[in-house]
Order: C-alpha cells, then sequence, then structure tokens
C-alpha cells in the first residue's frame, strides 16, 4: 500500500516541506508496512510528478491540509488526474476535516490559554485559517473548530480570522489591540503565512510587542506540523 502525503508546500529546502517529509519518515517507522511519501503544489516531487510515478499503482493521497479549500478541493485532483489519468488513485479527507482536528487544536489551545493564566491575563482565542473566496467551504473548518472550542471553553472568547476572506486577520488583530491574545493560525506546515503574514498582522498593532512571536498578552502558536 502507498500513502502519499499532499501538502501545499513553500518550496523545496523550507520548513514547511521539511515538516511534510519529517512527518512521512515519521509513519514509515510506526508503520513499515505501508510506504510513504510526500507530494507538494510547491516542492519536489509536485502533484503532477508523484502522480506519474504511481501511475495505476492506485496509491491512497492525504491531503495534509486544514480545510477543504481550492487546494484540496481542486488543485489536487486536478494536477493528479493529469499525472494518472487512470484514476486509480484515491483521495482521503483533508487531515483538517477529520473528527479528532478540534480536539488536537483543543488541547493545544488549552495549554497555551493556561500558561497566559498563570501570568494573570485572560486571553481571546483566535483562529486564523486561509479561507479563500473562490471555493465557499475554505473557511468552513475553522468556524466548525470555533464552536467546538466555544464548548471545551465556555468563559474564552474564541474569533475567527481570516487570511484571505472576511474576516480578515489583520482587521481583527487591531480590533484586539492590547487584549491578551492566543493565536492558533490552522495552517499545517507554516511557510510565510505563519511566519511572516500572520506574525506581522497580529504583532504591528501593539506598539511595544517588538518582532517576537511570544511577548507578554501574545502567544502566537507554530504550525500544526510542530504540534
Amino acid at each position: 500500500m502507498t500513502v502519499i502525503l499532499a501538502g501545499h508546500g513553500a518550496g523545496d529546502g523550507s520548513e514547511a516541506n521539511r515538516r511534510h517529509l519529517e512527518l512521512a519518515e515519521a509513519l514509515r517507522a510506526r508503520r513499515p508496512g505501508v510506504r510513504f511519501g510526500c507530494a507538494f503544489w510547491k516542492g519536489t516531487p509536485s502533484f503532477v510528478e508523484a502522480a506519474r510515478s504511481l501511475r495505476g499503482q492506485g496509491p491512497v493521497i492525504v491531503p495534509v491540509m486544514a480545510s477543504s479549500g481550492y487546494y484540496a478541493r481542486r488543485r489536487l485532483p486536478e494536477e493528479w488526474a493529469k499525472g494518472d489519468p487512470s484514476r486509480s488513485f484515491v483521495i482521503a479527507p483533508p487531515v483538517g476535516t477529520l473528527p479528532a482536528f478540534p480536539h488536537v487544536v483543543a488541547n493545544k489551545v488549552g495549554e497555551a490559554v493556561t500558561g497566559m493564566r498563570r501570568r494573570g491575563l485572560n486571553p481571546v482565542v483566535l483562529l486564523v485559517g486561509h479561507g479563500t473566496t473562490r471555493v465557499r467551504s475554505s473557511g468552513d473548518v475553522a468556524r466548525w473548530v470555533r464552536d467546538e472550542l466555544a464548548l471545551a471553553f465556555p468563559q474564552i472568547e474564541i474569533l475567527t480570522a481570516f487570511l484571505d476572506e472576511s474576516p480578515h486577520v489583520a482587521d481583527v488583530a487591531r480590533s484586539l489591540r492590547g487584549v491578551p491574545v492566543v493565536a492558533a493560525p490552522l495552517l499545517m506546515g507554516g511557510g510565510p503565512h505563519v511566519d511572516v503574514d500572520i506574525a506581522r498582522a497580529l504583532i504591528e498593532p501593539r506598539p511595544s510587542s517588538g518582532l517576537g512571536c511570544v511577548t507578554e498578552n501574545l502567544t502566537i502558536l507554530p504550525p500544526i506540523l510542530e504540534w
């Protein structure tokens, strides 16, 4: 059996791609009878290249993506079919849509909230998804996780924001200026979206913060594959 971990990626040699490759290596150690590999939208092998190398072999492709958005629903199946017109492959649901996903997020967010409360702070939790206007369902996972976290943490305000749809993270960050925040990027491998876009949007409205991901009243969690 062959399982391919399909990620967006941020280019060969990037931290985002490295995290996917490390996940595949860890899974090989746990399941030696299964062949695990990776494929990327941005990186080597590409979706098309991986599909060509496995043409007709019936691999299972797992989108290591946090939502059923543009890349999971459109680009991945379209590109894979270009490389394997036999359509012998199976594409599993994106990781972020699995029932256990909100519980994983809740555990990590809970740790960060506890850390802030020990310092006498009562933070707002901000879930930051990519989102896109190209696929209306792209933000559904973030909203679903928000609702699940609201049940797990009834005394904490849980908000959502997005990079590429409304409400935009920069706008929400400005409204939270001076408010303690635990920000959870709902992005698997991270890359510039986490290290630059989300960090800048959250940090810039806080004039005394400086350029760090953890400040007195702001904690930005790492990308999910680092959890």
